[in-house]
């Protein structure tokens, strides 16, 4: 199937669950042998994890924008490249950043746990990533210089962030209090 049209919510969702799945075990691997001390941790290393992800995903994305684009390839491929770099951070970083500091809160420096937070937060992830994938696109912004931005991606995109805000406070405030009681000692 061509993957730069839109897919069914339920294939979506299927795909948010797999792709959040895959990206949380690929953090979890990079971390199990490590001191994971705070959320912070798990916000900063699931957010690089996110956007490794995101660049692969995205030069498939090119790449099939190639082939299907016959006269018009370079071009179209190029305008691809350059929208999902613009969105990307605000997608796949943001989702397994908000997942990653919440399954670093709910565990111990070296042993990961799987609370309700932590599933809740999967499946809010998934959600949100279906949601992108899934509903359509029927209303755009032209941002300079001419590039259409779909009003789902901008609402998708602040509910993240305003996520990642909530999530990032959080966690200073954690480290913080950590910090004074290390001192009290």
């Amino acid at each position: 199937s061509n993957p730069m049209q839109g897919l069914s919510f339920s294939s979506a969702l299927l795909v948010g669950l797999i792709e959040e799945g895959c990206k949380i075990l690929a953090l979890v691997l990079l971390a199990r042998r490590r001191n994971h001390t705070s959320e912070m941790d798990g916000l900063l290393l699931g957010g690089a994890v996110g956007m490794g992800f995101a660049a692969l995903e995205s030069t498939g994305y090119a790449f099939t924008t190639f082939l299907l684009s016959n006269s018009h390839a370079a071009g179209a491929s190029i305008a691809t490249t350059v929208i999902r770099g613009l969105v990307a951070p605000f997608g796949h970083g943001i989702w397994t950043a908000l997942l990653g500091a919440i399954l670093f809160r709910a565990s111990g420096q070296r042993h990961f746990r799987i609370t309700l937070s932590v599933i809740l937060t999967y499946l809010f992830v998934s959600l949100l990533h279906a949601c992108w994938d899934g509903l359509p696109y029927t209303v755009y912004f032209v941002i300079p210089p001419g590039i259409p931005i779909s009003a789902v991606t901008v609402v998708l995109a602040v509910i993240g962030v305003v996520s990642l805000f909530i999530v990032y406070r959080q966690a200073i405030r954690r480290q913080i209090q950590q910090l004074g009681a290390a001192n009290l000692l």
